[in-house]
């Protein structure tokens, strides 16, 4: 039995296919070829560049490449839909990156996907991880300049990906308006032309709830839900996710308000020095546009596990280009989502008394703070974050952020306390070196507006 294999695996090596999955064999060993068939017996029937093709048993290979046809042979036995009539190299052609491995992008891991995208880990939590990329117009995606990409996966799996094509905080300065949504709409329906080219006509449908909702055009390929959303000059994008959760409008899975509770429990530090954080928060970077609040917003949702995105939550709330949100609008905005995955928002008070604050962190819930970002600011959270870390205090000791320089109404979580140091932990939207940094109650209330908000089960 183990001549026949090594004989298989032999002739696999002999001819690759330059286009194909790569196959590793437990003596380590590595070819690649395309899937021909999957057999109920547990073999599969590889094809070569040169067109032959040769059956191979599922525990020739490692782990990873048995997983994948164990699971292409239950979706194959579940009766799931019949292979498209494009190919996933007709796909990755006409997007013009390397979206798929193979007909199911589902099944692959989330960091492999981010890989072959270019994208750079922006965070990784005990639940989930998600890569971004902003190529800020230097890169083509479906023949069409691309400004931001994001990938979100779970504990070891894609779940989605979005592509925004151009947004008003993207567009080239404009005098006018009307040319800003022009172009916006120019990009967006290019994208939908590419699409039409390859799949067809797509059907109209929404995805997200109330003042979140989209009407998009939805095309189906091989359990790929591919969603594209032009909202008149504000931004176009594509988002692909699986289409039992396009059917749902968008919504993940639930989980059930007892799983959640422990989870946010378990997501509760307590260290040595006194210090209680809350870990597990995803970060997103708002990137150059300054989105501080629609990415806190995701941040905070997603944790929830709620799917979010902030260039949808920023449209929602009118968010202007280079920042500025409305928090009335956002919270009105994000209401009937919070409420339709199961979740509630409440409004507390912003007095940030130690108490209050560690009745939240506690329970593993964050809090969304606003208050008033000043360069002095800034430079005494780095100060106070660099001491507690045992660094040296810089004498210019900036966050590389627009904050170092201007003073402007921002917002930000705060995830953490310490009740013996006096001190909060607060997490912005800047990317991960950004995820903890320390600054004392007093010099908290001093710059603190407003009322607080957190989002419980």
């Amino acid at each position: 039995m183990y001549r026949e294999l090594s004989i298989c695996i032999t002739v696999l090596l002999c001819a690759s296919s330059a286009v194909a999955r790569s196959w590793t064999d437990r003596q380590g060993r590595t070819v690649e070829a395309d899937v021909v068939q999957v057999k109920p017996n547990k073999t599969v029937v590889l094809k070569m560049a040169n067109g032959r093709t040769v059956t191979v048993a599922f525990d020739t290979f490692i782990e990873a490449n048995i997983t994948y046809l164990e699971t292409r042979l239950a979706r194959q036995q579940s009766g799931r839909s019949k292979p498209h009539p494009v190919s996933w190299n007709e796909m990755n052609a006409l997007f013009g990156i390397k979206v798929w491995q193979d007909d199911f992008l589902w099944d692959d891991l989330t960091d492999a996907t981010a890989q072959r995208l270019e994208m750079k880990k922006e965070s990784k939590t005990d639940f989930m991880e998600n890569h971004r990329a902003y190529p800020l117009g230097k890169k083509n995606i479906l023949g069409e300049p691309v400004y931001t990409t994001a990938l979100y996966g779970g504990t070891e799996h894609t779940e989605s990906l979005s592509m925004v094509f151009l947004n008003l905080g993207d567009v080239p300065r404009s005098d006018s308006v009307h040319s800003v949504a022009d172009l916006i709409e120019a990009s967006g329906m290019h994208v939908h032309d590419m699409l039409i080219s390859a799949l067809g006509k797509p059907k109209r449908d929404t995805l997200g709830r109330g003042e979140m909702r989209e009407t998009v055009w939805r095309w189906n390929w091989n359990e790929h839900a591919l969603l594209l959303s032009l909202q008149e000059g504000k931004y176009a994008a594509l988002r692909i996710m699986p289409t039992a959760r396009a059917d749902r409008s968008g919504r993940g899975e639930k989980i059930t308000e007892g799983a959640l509770k422990k989870r946010m429990t378990s997501c509760v530090e307590r260290r040595d020095n006194g210090d209680v954080i809350i870990r597990n928060i995803p970060m997103v970077d708002q990137g150059p546009k300054g989105y501080c609040s629609p990415a806190t917003w995701e941040r905070y949702l997603r944790y929830m596990e709620i799917p979010a995105d902030m260039y949808l939550l920023a449209l929602a709330a009118g968010t202007r280009a280079g920042g500025g949100t409305s928090s009335y609008l956002m919270i009105e905005a994000t209401r009937s989502l919070i409420s339709s995955n199961g979740r509630e928002l409440e409004t507390i008070d912003g007095s940030l008394e130690p108490e209050d604050i560690a009745e939240y962190i506690d329970q593993g819930l964050p809090i969304m703070w606003r208050f008033g970002s000043t360069p002095a600011f800034q430079r005494m959270a780095n100060a106070t974050t660099a001491r507690r870390n045992g660094d040296e205090v810089k004498e210019k000791n900036d966050a590389g952020q627009a904050e170092d320089t201007q003073s402007n109404g921002h917002i930000c979580l705060i995830i953490g306390y310490n009740k013996e140091s006096g001190e909060i932990a607060i997490s912005d939207s800047w990317g991960p070196k950004f995820a903890e940094r320390w600054v004392p109650f007093h010099e908290a209330r001093r710059v603190s507006y407003g009322n607080m908000n957190i989002i419980k089960w």
